[in-house]
């Protein structure tokens, strides 16, 4: 459904902005003024310097000569001042006249810019300011990264309104149609029943929940309860809680290790948060891949650690192609890829509404450290990194 964007009012109560009004061009007028002040000073200090000089040359001339100046200085003052006031009037007019077009190609940018923010306010945030040079240019550039920002934003906003209609639509409807099969005989409470209407209502619970994870990811960095943390104790509990899952879909999961551990410097609780988003993903997304003839797919951990330097953490599982552009927009909030990706329809729909990443991308820049995928050799790579408590000097985990 469209819904039409309010236009603007003056009645009390209108869901528009104030209207528009006529701004006085202070910066015009100002820098206008400036100009002329400049031009008024320099033309003051020519005329006093001009006529000192004429004032002197000319008594000196008569000095010379033994003239009386009396009545020949009283006519030549009065031709000097008569042709210094028409040249001084005649040059204000022009610095007067370039003063205002060349102020006015100066504004002219900014006027641009105006109209480009207007049309930003009014819900156009395709709208781009004019490619500039200078400072301007500088200005310009820092303006259309803020609205292509702002454009992104936008996208996402309605790709999550789509999101969640599609995501609710489906189990609210199946709760719909269970709830009314019961109350005209079709179906029967029996357990069977209730287990599916169970399903339905975890799964609309899923959604919410990462929904407000997601709103507290984003503003968590004042409330964080950071400590030094055994990396691999924390990751052994995130896999114990997903064990069912993993064997569900008959994924053979090892940890790796690369250099010494150290304790990280992490909340436990959104490290938890990291963690399980990320197995979530890799058993949503793992493809068949069979671990020596088990019938199982093979998938990894890797935690690498270094001297000086932060702890890597790598979730890798075989998975279908994903191109350059798709990875960058994983962490996109709201981004979700074709359900293609999915090992199986089943694992695609339940618990995806393209929140997870967002979800441990901004839990992990909270906490000081960086999240970016890659995809190699036929494994998609997600990767992380977190703080050593202490830095390079951080005691040995044994």
């Amino acid at each position: 459904m469209t819904t039409a964007r309010p236009e603007a009012s003056s009645g009390a109560g209108s869901l528009a902005g104030p209207r528009r009004k006529r701004v006085f061009p202070i910066l015009f007028v100002q820098i206008l003024a400036a100009n002329l002040a400049v031009a008024g000073a320099v033309t003051l200090l020519l005329y006093w310097t001009f006529q000192r000089l004429t004032d002197t040359y000319f008594h000196r001339l008569m000095e010379e000569f033994n003239i009386s100046p009396t009545k020949l200085n009283s006519m030549f003052v009065e031709d000097v001042e008569r042709s210094l006031v028409f040249g001084i009037g005649l040059a204000l007019a022009i610095g007067l006249g370039l003063s205002f077009l060349l102020t006015k190609a100066l504004l002219r940018p900014l006027a641009k810019m105006a109209r480009t923010t207007e049309k930003i306010a009014a819900g156009d945030f395709s709208a781009r300011a004019p490619a500039l040079k200078g400072e301007l240019g500088a200005l310009a550039w820092h303006f259309n990264a803020m609205a292509h920002a702002l454009e992104r934003e936008e996208i996402g906003r309605r790709q999550l309104l789509r999101d969640l209609s599609h995501e609710l639509r489906t189990p609210l409807t199946n709760l719909k149609g269970y709830i009314e099969g019961i109350q005209d005989g079709v179906f029967e409470a029996n357990e069977e029943v209730l287990a599916v209407l169970n399903d339905e209502v975890r799964r609309i619970n899923f959604l919410v929940d990462d929904l407000a994870t997601l709103s507290t990811a984003e503003e968590l960095e004042s409330r964080l309860d950071l400590a030094a943390l055994d990396l691999r104790a924390e990751l052994a509990t995130a896999i114990s809680a997903h064990k069912g899952a993993l064997m569900e879909h008959r994924i053979a999961l090892e940890v790796r290790q690369s250099g010494r551990p150290v304790p990280v410097r992490a909340d436990p609780k959104r490290l938890h948060q990291v963690f399980s988003n990320a197995l979530a993903n890799l058993v949503q997304y793992s493809t068949r891949r069979e671990a020596g003839g088990s019938g199982e797919t093979e998938a990894y951990v890797l935690l690498e650690f270094s001297v000086g330097g932060p702890a890597r953490i790598c979730f890798a599982n075989p998975a279908a192609p994903v191109s350059q552009g798709d990875l960058k927009r994983l962490f996109d909030r709201f981004v979700r890829l074709d359900d293609a990706r999915a090992a199986s329809p089943g694992k695609a729909g339940a618990h995806n509404a393209g929140l997870g990443l967002s979800i441990v991308k901004r839990l992990v820049e909270a906490q000081g450290g960086s999240a970016w995928a890659e995809y190699r050799d036929g494994d998609f790579q997600l990767w992380f990194t977190l703080p050593t408590a202490g830095g390079g000097g951080a005691r040995e985990v044994v």
